[in-house]
């Protein structure tokens, strides 16, 4: 038994370096790709959902409740900042998961490259580029979501006329009928 523990140390030691070795090419591939930039990046792009998804309410809000809307759109981009960075964190463990040794070294060499460092300087570029094109696939997209919705909630008070459909008032008590003359 001793004998295998100890022929087996050094196996165990020797997985646990290359894990080591790709969960290092890990962090330096994903620190080549930039990724803390683009999160922060996202600040603005969060800002501006919030403040359209408020807008509406705005109008008819006293300028201390507006001052709490204001408040509120900020803790909402902290959150979200915040879950983004600590998303980021587990990357390289995820990197180094998924892609062998070989696979890292070579991502490693691209984004050293002249051609890697290109694509990641054009990211943000490609981003803003990209944003409208997201926004007017939302704008079109919510409509055709909400009517989907509305169908399903006339579906389900269809099929289910006892009980009301979730949203949807009860329904008025059916009238007794007559006794046959």
């Amino acid at each position: 038994m001793k004998r295998i523990l100890l022929l087996a140390f050094p196996l165990i030691a020797l997985v646990a370096r290359a894990e080591d070795a790709r969960l290092t090419l890990a962090r330096e591939v994903i620190e080549l790709t930039q990724a803390d930039k683009m999160i922060n990046q996202l600040v603005p792009q969060i800002q501006q959902m919030t403040a359209q998804m408020s807008a509406p309410m705005l109008d008819k809000l006293t300028p201390e409740q507006k001052a709490k809307v204001e408040e509120s759109q900020k803790r909402v981009v902290a959150i979200a900042m915040e879950s983004a960075k600590a998303m980021l964190a587990k990357f390289d463990t995820v990197y180094a998961e998924v892609y062998s040794e070989a696979e890292l070294k070579a991502m490693k060499a691209f984004f050293l490259s002249s051609e890697g460092k290109s694509m990641i300087e054009k990211q943000p570029a490609l981003m803003q580029k990209m944003m409208p094109i997201m926004q007017e696939m939302q704008r079109e997209l919510m409509p055709k979501v909400q009517a989907a919705m509305g169908d399903l909630q006339q579906t389900l008070q269809a099929t289910t006329p006892s009980q009301p459909a979730v949203g949807l008032p009860p329904a008025a008590p059916a009238a007794p009928q007559e006794a046959a003359k």
